[in-house]
């Protein structure tokens, strides 16, 4: 009985809309990406995931966030770790897929750029370069992966993990009527950086172990969290 009530032309003028709504919203990410906003990392909880990991730290002087219309960056959080190691951890957010690589990331502090790199063999993938005369290890959490495959440092590698993590009918839904923007070009820049000697590089074994303790812990600040770190 209800089927016969249907209008049809009404249907059509629904479907209409919404193929009208997804389009508009769709040409709206891709031609004007929305400005990037990068959430501050959990640093409480990322310090008691070290600690119970077996690593001594203490507290560096974060890098201060930055924010314009390419790029945007949460605190650099750094923690001095025994054996002569300096760890540095900082969500970057890129506005436009072209920009998503860590170098790019890493471009508004010289104590994250990069000389003489270049990037590692096998898994994950991460760079090798020099910050003032000192060896040091570079790369990039996305955070929806939960393998080794989530770490990677160009564009191409990047942006990968960000289709595959985004193919889900929730995401494709909410990009297709604008709630989001059709990828979030973001992920966390992980950087340890030998202090001993110019020439001693980063033992292979504790550089992994930081990054599977970090993959591991809640990198997104709650209010909780906050809270705990003003007390």
């Amino acid at each position: 009985m209800n089927d016969r009530n249907v209008n049809p032309r009404k249907v059509r003028a629904l479907y209409s809309f919404f193929a009208v709504l997804a389009t508009v919203a769709a040409t709206k990410a891709m031609v004007w990406p929305t400005r990037p906003v990068a959430q501050p990392l959990d640093q409480v909880a990322i310090t008691k995931a070290l600690t119970d990991g077996g690593f001594k730290t203490s507290l560096l002087k974060p890098l201060a966030a930055k924010n314009d219309s390419e790029l945007a960056t949460s605190d650099a959080i750094g923690y001095s770790i025994g054996n002569g190691l300096e760890l540095r951890l900082m969500r970057g957010v890129a506005r436009k897929r072209l920009n998503f690589q860590a170098a790019f990331l890493a471009k508004s502090h010289p104590e994250l750029r990069l000389i003489q790199r270049h990037l590692s063999n096998g898994t994950p993938s991460y760079a090798i370069g020099l910050i003032q005369t000192h060896p040091t290890n570079q790369t990039c959490l996305v955070e929806a992966g939960r393998s080794k495959g989530a770490f990677a440092v160009t564009r191409n590698e990047l942006t990968l993990l960000i289709d595959q993590s985004s193919k889900t009918k929730w995401s494709t839904l909410k990009s297709i009527i604008g709630l989001q923007a059709n990828r979030d070009y973001q992920c966390i820049l992980i950087q340890a950086q030998s202090t001993n000697k110019a020439d001693t590089a980063i033992d292979q074994p504790t550089w992994l172990r930081m990054l599977s303790i970090i993959q591991a812990a809640p990198q997104s600040k709650s209010s909780k969290a906050s809270i705990h770190a003003q007390t």
